[in-house]
């Protein structure tokens, strides 16, 4: 069965653009990457590997694996990161970055925000 996998982008030229993939195959997963065959390719990030990580569903939780990258696949942010050995689970709203790319599982944290500073837009408007 496929799962949606949504993740957000933290950094690049990308920045804040939220995408949802279907996760298929078993078990269900997308790989990261420069290059096609991968599910999200990112062309701009001269640090990511051709096939770099993949974040997989293993029935409970979304799980990340490195693919032999070059430059490694890290989560966390700042003095927290941790360069990832084998392969982690990762929960939502956690940072993981592969290549220069950040990137966090789930949407953006402002959907919210964004929603509610639109209807606040269009009322002010309105007056």
């Amino acid at each position: 069965m496929a799962q949606t996998l949504t993740l957000t982008f933290m950094s690049g030229s990308r920045d804040g653009e939220v995408v949802q993939l279907d996760a298929a195959g078993s078990p269900p997963s997308i790989s990261i990457g420069r290059v096609a065959p991968c599910e999200l390719v990112i062309t701009d990030d001269p640090d990511l590997s051709r096939r770099h990580t993949r974040v997989y569903w293993n029935g409970s939780s979304w799980m990340l694996e490195d693919l032999n990258s070059s430059n490694g696949t890290f989560i966390g942010e700042f003095q927290a990161t941790r360069r990832l050995s084998g392969t982690s689970a990762i929960k939502e709203g956690e940072i993981f970055r592969a290549g220069l790319t950040r990137l966090r599982l789930g949407g953006a944290k402002s959907d919210q925000v964004a929603v509610a500073g639109a209807v606040a837009a269009a009322n002010a408007r309105r007056s």
